[in-house]
């Protein structure tokens, strides 16, 4: 499935956070979304994922079979990770993560029928647990967990939702750099098992890794989509996020290294 935004747009108090962002995010591709804070990266996802209602614009889904505007429909096909997951009750790992199955209606009327043991989603929540290396927490209640051991168990939930179309905001931010490169190359499996996945992220390196295509914003723009190794210019990320960098070749991977921070000097073209 693949999705299209089309000039889409969100004021709050007048003031345009997302100014008429057009993209697509095909199935297949791991698609990454950079800019320095408050560029509108989260308020893009939220209008995508359908928490937000756009000032201007649209999001389609390009399979005229699904009902996109339908609330149960969309959560059917998207998972959503949002940037602050946290656990403020004590909470079984284990039901947390079958609750992702919720919007499933492979699942759904297992899951109301029977509580979230139901033996219907038992083996979705053991796999999604062991891919996201959490299955040694199944038994564990949230609020005993690190903010690491979280992440993956808040990861677990969205995978057990089984979705065609995942979106995540920042979702290596809390995790050691091994588990950190292990989610990211998890997002890649995923999406060559057909999944379009969307990672709102910081880290330039990941994304010229693990990134098919990015999109940068600044002031609620995008300014640049592409391959990262055709975006990623030192003097578009200069504009960008005010960092002089230098771009750099070592074992078959290419680097950005952080120099210095820079004034920037990429002025919002408002009309």
């Amino acid at each position: 499935m693949e999705l299209v935004l089309t000039d889409l747009c969100f004021e709050i108090n007048g003031d345009r956070v997302v100014d008429r962002v057009s993209a697509k995010f095909p199935a297949g591709q791991v698609i990454g979304i950079l800019g320095p804070n408050g560029a509108g990266k989260t308020t893009l996802l939220r209008l995508v994922a359908g928490l937000l209602a756009p000032s201007a614009g649209c999001v389609d889904l390009c399979d005229p079979s699904v009902a996109f505007n339908d609330p149960a429909m969309r959560a059917r096909h998207i998972g959503y990770l949002p940037q602050h997951n946290v656990a403020a009750w004590p909470v079984v790992v284990r039901d947390l993560v079958a609750l992702g199955g919720l919007a499933n209606e492979t699942h759904g009327d297992a899951v109301r029928a029977s509580g979230v043991q139901a033996d219907k989603i038992g083996e979705v929540v053991t796999n999604a647990l062991a891919v996201c290396e959490a299955d040694y927490l199944a038994d564990r209640v949230m609020t005993e967990l690190s903010g690491g051991e979280q992440a993956r168990v808040f990861l677990a939930r969205l995978l057990a939702t089984q979705a065609d179309i995942l979106l995540l905001d920042e979702p290596v931010k809390m995790l050691d750099p091994a588990h950190q490169l292990k989610t990211m190359s998890l997002l890649r499996q995923l999406a060559a098992e057909g999944r379009s996945v969307v990672v709102v992220m910081h880290d330039l390196n990941l994304a010229l890794r693990y990134c098919d295509q990015v999109m940068l914003m600044r002031d609620g723009v995008m300014r640049a989509q592409g391959a990262p190794r055709d975006v990623f210019t030192t003097d578009g990320l200069q504009r960008i996020f005010g960092l002089d960098v230098s771009l750099v070749a070592h074992q078959g991977h290419h680097l950005v290294h952080p120099l210095r921070a820079t004034e920037v000097h990429y002025e919002p073209d408002r009309n």
